[in-house]
């Protein structure tokens, strides 16, 4: 009895824990729901007496004993303390998406795991891990009579059973499981799931096929360099009215330029991964949109082409990150430039160190060419884990702080390019749009990073336009300054190049554009300007939901969170989203706004039941 007793301890302790975490959530559980975190606490708790009894079986094999004692020992503490450590940075326990990440993005996983990872973190595993190997072991030599082959037997075909429906239902129920079934379960079905078919690189994005277009003999007399910064979020840049003087060269800039450099106001992004906002603002096509107008829309550089610029792409990601290698494999450029081909060290996960990339763009702007040239410049010193050089370490102590020296890096990055456009005497003559594939939240709402958030601080962008006067005097730049204090977005880009470059009468450019969701910046944008945001598609599969802007409303529908929750803010006056007004509002208005996603059909997938 007191064996018995003993060998239930860490599983009730444990049971006791998840309770206490949970404590909020059961209330808002289903009967299914409840029903699933019932049998995970049965799967959990066989897991362990299981494991236990072999062990006690296996007390006079040393070796054997030793080593599933260690592997034992090892599977409790990474799948209960990673996944409690994941659910307070990220608000939800991993799910099976997230073990999907590791499998694709092993590289990136591995970079990440390193960055965030602490000496003092590795000690705190190591005094738990070692003070569970002393309990288990003393429990697995102690004398337990009625530890019979039959009784392992029964437990074991019972915890297979059980287990082996839960990883069916795994996608679904994953945020109700314990967490040491959920990490088992959802790591059984991905390596049941296991491609064995290719060279693993991970999933990723796939191979375009370009959009050709006729030549033009026409051609322009300026230059383009478009900007894509790497999770910056517009809230923490000084030029948009940040405590913090995080932008000062920006800042400085926007001074002696304030007929020439224009801020946007309420920039959002349509997608909150990486992996679909860089090719939003690339193509002008948007992640609901179907995956035959997603891999066949021109780039950006097309167009130019079509007026025979000199084009180029500068990027300090690396190009196997989700697979844009095979992504740009067939583009037709005069200079693609990346971290892989750079031979720079990795810095800030899977990129370089961006003074690099705009070393190497100095190069490239001061090449004799009787063509302008049009560039697009990816950088990243804003991504996790915000590392920079001690002269930029001005602030210290917090998430917060280490993210407001990367921008005041990438700052001083900016100032170096646009320092060197001045130089080379093309500053008059170039025409330089700044914006980012997404913001980042820095446990806002209690969460660190961006994929699994659509909350203000994670879809905010900047959007920034630098129109030299001699380019402004032949464009419609009142329009353009109307649009600054409209709801616009990064996908506006693409039908914004269109209207610079003066193609937009062009016949099969105005064929490539009705596919457009976003509008050129040159034309009047409405007052009711929507701007949806999702990270799931039939390219991309991140279990998140979806987001919606229209007006002053911000609608969200969560996903990976159980129950799934829908939620309402006043994104303008609520900047920080603390109110949710999804019970202040009729349901007259409400299905009206809902109603904006059933345009495209595979938000229909992401919506709430009844919708």
């Amino acid at each position: 009895m007191k064996t018995g007793f003993s060998i239930l301890l860490f599983p009730f302790v444990y049971l006791i824990v998840d309770l206490i975490v949970r404590f909020e959530l059961f209330s808002l559980y289903s009967a299914w729901q409840l029903l699933f975190h019932t049998i995970s606490v049965v799967v959990s708790t066989l897991y362990f007496v299981t494991g236990i009894l072999i062990l006690n079986k296996l007390k006079k094999r040393k070796i054997l004993y030793t080593s599933m004692l260690v592997i034992f020992c090892l599977s409790l503490v990474l799948s209960i303390l990673g996944s409690y450590v994941f659910f307070y940075f990220n608000g939800f326990f991993p799910n099976y998406y997230t073990y999907a990440y590791f499998k694709n993005e092993p590289q990136s996983a591995f970079f990440l795991l390193k960055d965030t990872i602490k000496l003092q973190d590795i000690l705190i595993f190591v005094l738990i891990y070692s003070g569970l190997y002393w309990y288990f072991r003393k429990l697995s030599k102690s004398n337990i009579g009625w530890n019979s082959n039959k009784r392992i037997g029964l437990t074991l075909v019972v915890f297979l059973g059980l287990f082996s429906f839960l990883v069916i239902k795994v996608k679904k129920y994953d945020q109700c499981l314990m967490v040491d079934t959920n990490f088992y379960a959802a790591v059984t079905s991905q390596l049941i799931n296991w491609d064995k078919s290719r060279t693993y690189k991970g999933e990723g994005l796939g191979t375009r096929t370009p959009f050709k277009m006729d030549q033009s003999k026409e051609k322009r007399d300026f230059n383009i360099i478009v900007v894509v910064l790497e999770s910056m979020r517009k809230q923490n840049l000084g030029v948009y009215g940040y405590s913090r003087n995080t932008s000062p060269h920006l800042c400085a800039f926007q001074k002696a330029h304030p007929d020439e450099f224009f801020v946007f106001k309420h920039p959002y992004t349509v997608s909150t991964t990486t992996m679909l906002a860089v090719p939003a603002i690339l193509t002008g096509i948007a992640p609901y949109q179907t995956p035959d107008i997603f891999y066949k829309q021109p780039i950006i550089w097309d167009y130019s082409n079509i007026l025979n610029y000199r084009t180029f792409f500068l990027s300090s990601q690396n190009m196997n990150w989700y697979r844009f290698d095979r992504y740009y494999s067939k583009e037709k450029l005069d200079y693609y430039w990346s971290q892989e081909k750079s031979n720079y060290p990795f810095f800030n996960d899977l990129g370089i160190d961006d003074k690099y990339t705009v070393n190497h763009l100095d190069s490239l702007i001061n090449i004799q060419d009787k063509n302008p040239f049009f560039g697009v410049v990816q950088l990243n010193s804003t991504h996790y884990p915000y590392t920079v050089s001690p002269p930029f370490l001005k602030w210290k102590g917090t998430y917060v702080d280490d993210y407001d020296n990367a921008i005041l890096y990438q700052d001083h990055v900016l100032n170096k390019l646009m320092g060197q456009l001045k130089r080379s005497g093309k500053l008059e003559n170039t025409l330089v749009i700044i914006t980012s594939d997404h913001g980042e939240s820095l446990k806002d709402h209690n969460n660190i990073g961006h994929v699994d958030s659509y909350y203000a601080e994670t879809i905010s962008v900047p959007l920034m336009v630098y129109i030299p006067k001699a380019i402004s005097s032949k464009m419609d730049i009142k329009t353009f300054k109307k649009n600054l204090t409209q709801t616009t977005s990064n996908i506006d880009i693409a039908p914004t190049i269109i209207d610079l470059l003066g193609l937009d009468k062009q016949k099969d450019v105005q064929e490539i554009a009705k596919n457009f969701t976003g509008q050129s910046l040159f034309k009047p944008i409405s007052n009711n300007r929507t701007v949806i945001t999702m990270n799931n598609n039939d390219v991309v599969h991140f279990k998140v939901g979806v987001s919606l802007i229209r007006n002053n409303l911000h609608y969200i529908y969560r996903m990976n969170i159980v129950p799934n929750r829908a939620e309402l803010y006043d994104i303008k006056k609520d900047k920080k989203e603390a109110k949710n007004l999804i019970n202040n509002i009729s349901k007259v208005r409400l299905d009206k706004l809902i109603s904006y996603f059933k345009k495209f059909e595979i938000c229909k997938k992401y919506l709430p039941p009844g919708k």
